[in-house]
């Protein structure tokens, strides 16, 4: 029984030891020459781009060997500014590891890898992750003039479709068609935060006022012709706006003008 128990924690640590021995890290690249990492159980890495200045490790001693970073201790943060070149952006490291790379939202991008694991935006930067890799390569080109609420597709887009792999564009093409889309609950909002009644809102109101100023969303909709979505949006932004009074009444809803505009 012994001997047997003896095999069973053999064959657990056996199990187990490589998950505790493991290394992983994770290294963001920033476009204008920010390098962060978060590493563990990693040894080495090596320095991005070139002129490296600002380097910064917590959690472990460090020697820097030519263009290699030696880190002696088993967690690191380090931190350090680069020089890359323009619209390119090129890290191979010892080991696989996870790096984000971070540029300028609106950028064209004409090549990539490999494929990314996940493609967002944060805070005015497109941030591309690549996991699981030891070399990354993403070539750019950043134009300020961007306009990135615009409903057409720009000649960089058409660009990033001929230079990227079937795959690759079909991740990009969807991402651009969601990113330009407005949606319904876009038009919503923006309705709602308009200031002052506009020709709509007037329409509404005076459909009331002639139903002697009590009127229902059904009946609101055949004396406007307008679509029952808007005639209900225009009721609740004139209902916020004091203009209107929601009354139900047995289970139905009829919206009433109140008398301070009845009077104009």
């Amino acid at each position: 029984m012994p001997r047997l128990l003896a095999l069973l924690l053999l064959f657990l640590s056996a199990l187990l030891l490589p998950l505790f021995h493991s290394s992983t890290g994770v290294i963001n690249v920033y476009y204008n020459g920010t390098v962060t990492a978060y590493l563990y159980n990693v040894s080495s890495i090596n320095l991005i781009g070139t002129n490296v200045t600002c380097i910064k490790v917590e959690g472990a001693k460090y020697v820097v060997q030519g263009n290699t970073l030696i880190i002696q201790g088993k967690s690191a943060i380090i931190t350090y500014r680069t020089t890359l070149p323009k619209g390119v952006i090129e890290t191979e490291q010892p080991e696989n590891l996870t790096v984000n790379v971070l540029i300028p939202a609106g950028s064209s991008i004409t090549y990539l890898y490999p494929q990314p694991s996940s493609f967002t935006v944060v805070g005015g930067l497109y941030n591309i992750t690549f996991e699981n890799t030891s070399k990354v390569t993403v070539l750019y080109t950043y134009y300020p003039q961007t306009n990135l609420h615009t409903s057409s597709f720009s000649p960089a887009f058409f660009i990033l479709a001929i230079v990227l792999s079937d795959s690759s564009l079909l991740f990009f093409f969807l991402y651009y068609i969601r990113r330009n889309k407005r949606t319904k609950q876009e038009e919503e909002k923006e309705e709602e935060i308009q200031i002052g009644l506009d020709e709509r809102d007037k329409v509404v109101l005076d459909a009331i006022k002639k139903s002697g100023g009590t009127s229902t969303l059904s009946e609101l909709v055949k004396q406007t012709n307008l679509p029952k979505t808007t005639v209900y949006r225009r009721l609740k932004r004139l209902v916020a706006m004091g203009y209107v009074k929601e009354v139900r009444e047995k289970g139905k809803v009829r919206y009433v003008l109140k008398k301070d505009y009845v009077e104009k």
